[in-house]
């Protein structure tokens, strides 16, 4: 093939600069797509139309991305082989020999803005892929978007009936010094211990989610505060005995709660939201866990 001819004419450092390349603009999309596909695919397997198309969505646009990979790539090449033939002839002294080079010159110029544009593309499809991926690989629970989202139609539905729904945000204090200290295997277990207290306290419709590093939101609907204070104080004591029981000194690790309930703290989802987050680390009290409600 005339192309594979140019392309092994080619020096030897910048032929591998030109298949990393490659594999970077043409497979790498390709294995980015089933990377994040399989996101979305949980165990027991089940597969919904809504996953379904999203999955749909995302392998089409990696293929769309890696086909204009791979035509860019093949374009690129035919530009630097022709310079590289044309400069290797003028140094062995064919000075007749036409480099063109004006018109290669356009073509890799207009090769940069189809690379702008694809990175443009890529960036936006991880935009998108993070705002679908609705779960935190680590522990199972919500991410902060959906929690959000979901915030504002349990609001929404409290209002609506007249119904009390509260909202919680717990910070793990000392969490740095902690993982520093014993290293990133302790802190992913004291994580996914935190995950699963969490969720064996949500009941039917309550949601859970992890917001940050150290932090956690769970939304408790058709709740009280007074009811919420109680179920908090059990999820913290929960902790606490995990904590004792992995020796873990109060000193070294802590939670703090915040609670708020709509209407009492505000009347739509940003207020209870950040009525809550307020409160939680609002509270900085060493050597002790604490639930603050108002």
């Amino acid at each position: 093939m005339p192309f594979l001819r140019k392309f092994c004419g080619l020096p030897t450092k910048l032929k591998y600069k030109l298949m990393v390349s490659f594999c970077l603009m043409s497979v790498l999309p390709l294995l980015v797509g089933v990377y994040i596909a399989s996101l979305f695919i949980t165990y027991p397997f089940r597969v919904s139309p809504d996953i379904l198309l999203k999955i749909n969505l995302v392998m089409l646009s990696s293929v769309i991305l890696s086909f204009a990979g791979y035509k860019i790539t093949i374009q690129m090449v035919s530009s630097i082989t022709n310079l590289s033939r044309a400069a290797g002839k003028i140094a062995s002294g064919d000075l007749m020999a036409d480099p063109s080079a004006g018109q290669e010159a356009e073509e890799l110029e207009a090769l940069s803005a189809s690379l702008k544009a694809i990175s443009k593309s890529a960036r936006e499809l991880l935009e998108k892929v993070e705002r679908l991926s609705l779960k935190d690989r680590l522990t199972g629970l919500y991410n902060a978007s959906y929690i959000r989202e979901r915030l504002g139609e349990e609001i929404g539905r409290a209002v609506y009936y007249q119904r009390p729904c509260s909202f919680a945000y717990l910070v793990v204090e000392h969490a740095e010094a902690y993982e520093a200290r014993e290293g990133r295997a302790a802190w992913e277990e004291v994580l996914k211990a935190v995950a699963g207290i969490l969720s064996g306290h949500l009941g039917e419709f309550g949601r859970a989610a992890r917001i940050s590093g150290y932090e956690f939101t769970w939304i408790l609907p058709d709740t009280n505060k007074k009811k919420a204070i109680e179920i908090v104080e059990r999820i913290r004591l929960e902790l606490q005995k995990f904590f004792d029981k992995r020796g873990i000194s109060p000193e070294a690790l802590g939670v703090s709660v915040g609670i708020s309930e709509n209407p009492l703290d505000g009347g739509d989802a940003n207020a209870i939201y950040f009525k809550a987050q307020d409160r939680a680390r609002a509270v900085k009290i060493p050597a002790q866990s604490r639930v603050e409600a108002f």
